[in-house]
């Protein structure tokens, strides 16, 4: 699940423009641009193509003056490097709007340097017109497996994919396994180049307060009992 599913299911059952930018030229993007406005007004009216992406802008703040009106712009760093004054229309009109206008506008793109810098930074013409902003990240090993409750640690260690490892550690004795154990790991772990690493250690009997605040931690270890696997 991306950043354009979460923004789908936020936009079910409500009223919504959503337009995705492509790396294409200006004219390209604004008839489709013109083409996502024209569809929620009247399907008949598709065709129509507006003359900038100001006058198809104006068009929908005012289609918000009444009502709660959300629209969505997705791969919106395509569309602004393709239109240099896109920013600083958007910045005019929200700026021209915001008192008389319902319009809620979300920006999102899938290059977080361009965000970053063209969006987010203080120099950027959008700076202080943003009310909330995140940041969307993968899923650790762990969280994606909370999705697939079926696959075993094995089977989801080949499915999550490259540039990530996961390091275990099997402990089948009656004593509780120390920090110790989950430091060697660790260091092991040193020994090639993963971007992203998890840990999980398993014990017959347990393991020691002190191998349970390590891994709180580290933030990315999972300590499994023999209890555990055997109520699963």
């Amino acid at each position: 699940m991306g950043k354009t599913a979460l923004i789908n299911e936020f936009i079910k059952d409500k009223d919504v423009v959503f337009f995705t930018g492509i790396e294409s030229s200006v004219r390209q993007n604004l008839e489709n641009f013109s083409k996502s406005i024209l569809l929620y007004v009247d399907e008949a009216l598709e065709n129509i193509v507006f003359p900038s992406f100001q006058a198809a802008l104006e068009y929908v703040f005012k289609l918000a003056e009444t009502k709660r009106l959300i629209l969505v712009m997705d791969e919106y760093s395509y569309v602004a490097k393709a239109s240099e004054s896109l920013a600083s229309t958007l910045q005019f009109l929200i700026d021209k709007n915001k008192e008389n206008s319902k319009l809620f506008l979300i920006l999102c793109g899938s290059s977080m340097s361009f965000m970053e810098n063209h969006v987010l930074t203080y120099k950027a013409p959008l700076y202080g017109r943003i009310t909330a902003q995140s940041k969307i990240l993968p899923f650790d090993f762990f969280e994606s497996r909370s999705c697939f409750k079926e696959f075993s640690i094995t089977d989801m260690a080949a499915v999550y994919g490259a540039g990530s490892a996961l390091f275990c550690e099997c402990k089948w004795t009656n004593e509780k396994i120390d920090a110790g154990v989950l430091n060697t790991l660790v260091e092991r772990s040193r020994l090639f180049n993963y971007e992203n690493v998890q840990f999980c250690i398993f014990a017959k009997t347990g393991f020691t307060k002190a191998c349970a605040k390590k891994a709180v931690e580290l933030g990315n270890t999972a300590l499994v009992t023999f209890e555990e696997i055997a109520g699963a």
